[in-house]
């Protein structure tokens, strides 16, 4: 009873997730109803708050799936405990292009200008996927302390990305000063991979 139970509720979380995805494409989030996706994933208005308290909660779910599926679907995070300036330019310079084409319509739309004000954490999604993935590497133990310093590390780098639009213009001086300076960054705020050894 129990694996027919959950094959259900499975094939009802796609239901909704397809026709979310689909309305999203055509129109901005805050115009989705429960209603309409209900009709389209033709289950009952119950049946969606049973999983969700909102069209904003299932956005917000959505969001954090897709930071995660970008976060892992480019690796330089070895190189932040091996070759620092490799890290930053990958991360910051190589990788935004690339990773859109991976995205499917409506995973562009949800991060589009228009529906990502919508969601309430955002940028800490992607901050949190980003995470995930320096602590596979194996190099850190997940702690409090690493949770912050990493944190620091990424929150710094977004803001630059977005403050300072690197990818916009062509100024390699502007870039080899980023990654110059990011690097410096990353050997101060992980010293133990860094610090020569005291003899």
């Amino acid at each position: 009873m129990g694996d027919q139970r959950d094959l259900l509720v499975s094939k009802t979380l796609r239901a909704i997730d397809a026709a979310f995805m689909d309305l999203i494409v055509r129109k901005p989030v805050q115009k989705i109803t429960v209603t309409e996706l209900a009709r389209r994933a033709e289950i009952s208005k119950g049946t969606f708050y049973l999983h969700y308290l909102d069209i904003f909660d299932l956005y917000n779910r959505r969001v954090r799936d897709t930071a995660a599926k970008l976060a892992a679907s480019f690796d330089p995070y070895p190189d932040l405990f091996t070759d620092p300036a490799s890290f930053v330019r990958v991360f910051l310079f190589s990788q935004v292009e690339p990773l859109r084409e991976r995205l499917s319509a409506g995973e562009r739309a949800l991060l589009s200008a228009e529906n990502i004000p919508f969601c309430s954490n955002y940028p800490q999604c992607f901050i949190d996927a980003f995470r995930a993935q320096i602590y596979r590497v194996g190099k850190l133990e997940p702690s409090e302390e690493n949770d912050i310093r990493i944190e620091f590390l990424l929150t710094g780098m977004l803001s630059i990305l977005i403050k300072y639009r690197p990818l916009a213009g062509e100024s390699a001086r502007q870039r080899a000063f980023i990654v110059r300076f990011l690097a410096g960054v990353v050997k101060e705020t992980f010293p133990e991979f860094y610090d020569p050894p005291e003899t």
